[in-house]
């Protein structure tokens, strides 16, 4: 990776791919519009905030130093133990400010088709910032999360974790609460895995714990999704409905301390589709890329997602 000892980063998931923290190459402070470092693209867009709560039209994002006082969007101790380099926040228009009165910063995977996220660090979410928030979409527009940014000191530093989300395609960064008139911040890190890089497990060396899926039917669905044991008689547990599910539209299994999936988990619609999809352990098999109208988006039995079967 382009920045050495990566494991003494506060903050730093090993099962990272793609670690983003310089911005790319070049002098600061400087506009930016693509990022690439570390194997990953991205397109990068600011916006900044009108008065009528209305965003302006979209301009280069700016890249800042963290390490010069002038930024004002980090304290030095934090600059320091993060290893921080470029801070991407909205500018001001002058080229070396950061915007203090609300905006966004969108970040567009699609050079490197999707992504999936794991974490994001931010600088300078104060309380005159509360309603601050990462929202993360699919390919198809879908919404797939949405985190508010906890607030802390002025110029502090906050890491937000999304644990794992798949087929991220667009980021949208929010600085204030869209019904404000102030607003900042900055993006300091992200750590993420472009998709298709990274390790993989080759089979099912322990139980699925989490499993994205996406309906790939012609019309919408009810879905259900019921967790059995290997030989229960009877309908199993439910442990998630849908209705009227879209078609394109992900959604997202996962074991918790009250429910584990059991040893098989029975997919359905309102038209008597039915699907089986093994989740316990078997270290001879993976899964299928394809269930019926389910396509496996990404599944997990250790810290790394399942290669997946043709």
């Amino acid at each position: 990776m382009a920045v050495t000892q990566d494991d003494n980063l506060i903050g730093y998931d090993p099962t990272t791919c793609n670690l983003v923290q310089s911005f790319g190459e070049g002098t600061l402070p400087r506009t930016a519009d693509v990022i690439e470092e570390d194997g990953a693209v991205m397109i990068v867009k600011a916006q900044k905030r009108g008065h009528n709560g209305k965003y302006l039209q979209e301009t280069q994002a700016l890249l800042l130093d963290a390490h010069d006082p002038a930024t004002d969007l980090v304290n030095r101790m934090d600059a320091n133990m993060m290893a921080m380099t470029g801070l991407l926040t909205v500018g001001d228009g002058s080229g070396k400010q950061a915007n203090r009165k609300g905006g966004r910063l969108i970040l567009d995977f699609s050079p490197v088709s999707t992504v999936t996220m794991k974490t994001m660090v931010f600088t300078d979410i104060a309380a005159e910032d509360k309603g601050s928030k990462v929202e993360l979409y699919s390919r198809n527009g879908q919404l797939l999360e949405s985190k508010e940014i906890p607030t802390g000191e002025k110029n502090s530093t906050v890491i937000v974790s999304f644990n794992n989300i798949p087929n991220v395609a667009k980021a949208i960064v929010t600085f204030g609460d869209e019904r404000s008139k102030v607003g900042s911040g900055a993006v300091a890190r992200l750590q993420l895995c472009v998709e298709g890089q990274g390790r993989y497990d080759d089979a099912r060396y322990q139980e699925v714990h989490t499993l994205w899926l996406e309906y790939t039917g012609q019309q919408p669905a009810n879905v259900t999704v019921k967790s059995k044991q290997n030989g229960q008689r009877g309908r199993g547990n439910v442990i998630f409905e849908a209705k009227g599910m879209k078609p394109g539209t992900m959604f997202k299994i996962a074991a918790t301390e009250a429910n584990a999936l059991g040893e098989t988990l029975q997919i359905e619609t309102q038209r008597r589709d039915k699907q089986l999809i093994p989740v316990n352990a078997d270290p001879t098999a993976s899964l299928k890329k394809q269930y019926g109208n389910f396509r496996v988006v990404e599944a997990r039995c250790t810290d790394y997602p399942l290669k997946l079967e043709e």
